[in-house]
């Protein structure tokens, strides 16, 4: 137990060490070195001198009177040197407290394809991130049946949940506010909220690991897979176009004639997979590609896109935030249901190209 502690201790100790700024590590180590000097250098190697000639000579013993002189001044200047530089420390780390507390992390978490409650993403926030957590639950659950609620009701949580970050930034400067999302909702849902969270600045990302069972941020390197584009100079003069977009796995044509009768373009990614895109940079890089895509379209004289996207939840928060809400096309985002007559029974009309609101579209 003893032990442990002192290990502890010491940890903490070097920890602190490697933290201090050069000022006042120089200080500090200037003074222990005085100390070390006047208590074990110089009379270490007198005594040595001692021993080695069983006397010291006349001029060094009026040496070592004098010294004991000077000892007690550099005794002074060591203890001087030690407290200016631990009085620096400490104000550097209250001034680093005071920010701390100021610094608020409005964290973001959705929840609607996962029944349990546990691992909150706050938790996971509050251990890597310094500053106060403020929770922003967006909860696409309904508790009566265990069924994700109903799209319209959906739409107005959603909306709910822009309103309260909205109104915690309005209660503190913006310099010590710090956006975090995490989510697991329908693909409709999570693209809506990137495309309404899209004015709020730099926001981290996490998405939860399947693998490991928790969350995880998005910062791993860009693997430069490439998305493969098929379909675009066969759409004509198509006012309105279905994009099919697929990370994760592969978007099957039967699935999708199930649903619309109008030209397909496909967007496949290289190695295709749900577990390849913990890279920040290689998001944004293809949600730029994909908005290449869709700027391309536009200028054919597309008007609306009905978009099919298989990724993984980050993914579709990146590329709802990078959607252009004034320049781009209208677009309807669909939900997936695996082994239904209509593979995309419904979709979201999302709030841009001068539409005020979102808006659920039914099939048929």
């Amino acid at each position: 137990m003893l032990r442990r502690h002192f290990d502890n201790f010491l940890t903490k100790l070097i920890d602190w060490w490697f933290r201090v700024a050069t000022i006042e590590r120089f200080l500090i180590g200037t003074g222990v070195g005085l100390l070390i000097a006047i208590f074990g250098g110089v009379p270490l190697i007198l005594e040595f001198l001692r021993f080695a000639l069983g006397a010291l000579p006349e001029g060094v013993v009026r040496f070592e009177a004098a010294l004991e002189t000077i000892d007690v001044l550099i005794f002074g200047v060591a203890l001087l040197l030690i407290a200016a530089g631990l009085a620096f420390a400490a104000a550097r780390f209250v001034g680093e407290a005071q920010a701390r507390s100021k610094l608020r992390n409005i964290v973001i978490e959705a929840r609607g394809l996962r029944d349990d409650d546990g691992n909150p993403l706050a938790d996971k926030v509050a251990k890597h991130q310094k500053g106060t957590v403020v929770p922003v639950l967006l909860d696409l659950r309904n508790r009566l049946d265990g069924q994700v609620i109903a799209p319209e009701r959906a739409l107005q949580e959603i909306t709910s949940m822009h309103r309260s970050v909205l109104q915690n930034k309005k209660d503190g400067d913006r310099a010590d506010l710090r956006t975090i999302y995490g989510g697991l909702t329908s693909v409709p849902y999570t693209f809506l909220t990137g495309v309404l969270l899209d004015d709020e600045g730099s926001i981290i990302t996490y998405d939860w690991d399947r693998a490991q069972e928790a969350w995880r941020k998005i910062e791993g390197p860009d693997d430069g897979a490439q998305f493969h584009v098929d379909g675009v100079e066969a759409i004509g003069g198509a006012p309105e176009v279905v994009l099919a977009t697929a990370f994760s796995y592969p978007i099957q044509d039967d699935d999708l004639a199930t649903t619309f009768d109008l030209p397909r373009i496909r967007l496949n990614l290289d190695g295709m997979s749900s577990d390849g895109h913990w890279s920040q940079q290689k998001q944004n890089r293809l949600a730029q590609e994909f908005l290449e895509v869709v700027k391309n379209l536009a200028g054919k004289g597309v008007k609306r896109l009905h978009l099919v996207l298989a990724a993984p939840n980050s993914v579709v928060f990146t590329f709802g935030r990078r959607y252009d809400k004034r320049n781009l096309p209208e677009i309807v985002v669909y939900q997936y249901e695996r082994g239904e007559p209509v593979a995309y029974p419904w979709g979201v009309s999302m709030p841009v190209a001068g539409l005020d609101e979102a808006k659920v579209v039914y099939v048929g």
